[in-house]
């Protein structure tokens, strides 16, 4: 576990960016698997995901530019701002000569992770758009171009690529620094994922009761499908504990590693699966009390993720100084990594030669 880092200082911009870019991501994906392989009296339900990954990720979009020190540049993510300024003087849009410029301003850049974040939420944002408009008016001309054409199976399946990609990406971030606890496992672009879907399908099993555009039947597939996605994120959190090791001790020590245990085992997975295990009995308001408790652990896990590293670093290395593998070891003896690991004994050289 490292101490000896800067505190990255994000704040809740970045929070509610990671929470509610994995909801779009996992109600997209839902919906487009029930477009794609769901049952005839499914049709209306993937409606409900697209209305909902639509404004959420437009939101994550918000945040992640109200969190740059200086917002109004935050096109130099995707343009070259002196060669977008160029085509703007040659006259774009009106002239050709303008978007031959701004063609060339298009700034790609595959080995930055903001780059290519940047891309991915914008194209995701431009598949979501389109699905959302054809979500808008049954049986209307935009619901066949958007839904039902070959072009929109394009978006469907591009969708869903990039939302997985933008649910897992925040959890990739987090592992490629050199923080404390994210550095420590490389489950957490996993447990973002799994989060994603379970979050994703809560938001839309809320939604679709609210607004009845769905017979019971596809609800009761879709409180199924919740089940099968809290239990795999119960085995990746366990496994992400586990690739903590001896640092898990730590993190339960500072009061964020333990609200983001805590609140996830038992408020996003332990309670959600006990509402749904219910003993064969069936209840509106209970599945919907299971939602809810799915939705806030969500939040949770992510918040108290997000800030246990800036309380170890509070803390420093004393955080976790106890558990070095050297404890207990009488010092100068020969019983560590390198047993020859101990300095000789030495006699100290006089100034004066012996004469003798």
């Amino acid at each position: 576990m490292n101490f000896f880092v800067a505190d990255p200082e994000w704040g809740w911009w970045i929070v509610l960016y990671f929470y509610l870019g994995g909801i779009a991501a996992g109600a997209f994906f839902t919906a487009t698997l029930i477009e794609l392989f769901g049952a005839a009296e499914d049709r209306e339900l993937p409606r409900v995901g697209y209305w909902i990954a639509f404004p959420l990720i437009c939101l994550c979009g918000v945040f992640l530019v109200a969190d740059l020190e200086r917002p109004e540049r935050f096109w130099h993510m995707l343009f070259k701002s002196e060669v977008a300024k160029a085509a703007f003087a040659e006259g774009w849009p009106v002239s050709g000569a303008g978007w031959r410029l701004m063609s060339d301003a298009l700034m790609f850049k595959h080995w930055s992770p903001m780059s290519v974040g940047s891309w991915a939420l914008s194209a995701f944002g431009l598949c979501s758009g389109l699905l959302f408009l054809g979500s808008l008016w049954p049986q209307g001309r935009l619901e066949w171009l958007f839904r039902r054409s070959t072009l929109a199976r394009v978006l469907q399946v591009a969708g869903s690529l990039l939302g997985f990609f933008v649910a897992a990406y925040t959890g990739s971030l987090l592992t490629a620094t050199n923080q404390p606890v994210w550095s420590d496992s490389v489950f957490v672009a996993p447990l973002f994922l799994t989060s994603a879907a379970s979050t994703g399908i809560a938001l839309m099993i809320l939604v679709a009761r609210s607004r009845a555009v769905t017979p019971p039947e596809s609800l009761e597939r879709l409180e199924r499908a919740d089940l099968w996605a809290l239990g795999l994120e119960l085995v990746v959190f366990a496994v992400f504990l586990a690739s903590l090791g001896s640092n898990l001790v730590p993190v339960l020590q500072a009061f964020h590693g333990r609200l983001f245990v805590v609140g996830t085992l038992f408020v996003a997975l332990l309670v959600p699966l006990a509402v749904h295990l219910r003993l064969g009995t069936s209840s509106q308001s209970a599945v919907a009390v299971a939602a809810v408790f799915a939705l806030v652990g969500g939040f949770v896990m992510r918040y108290a993720l997000v800030k246990t590293p800036p309380e170890l670093l509070a803390r420093g290395p004393s955080a976790a100084a106890r558990f070095s593998p050297e404890d207990g070891r009488p010092r100068g003896e020969g019983t560590g990594a390198d047993p020859g690991n101990r300095a000789p004994d030495l006699q100290p050289r006089s100034k004066v030669y012996n004469q003798e």
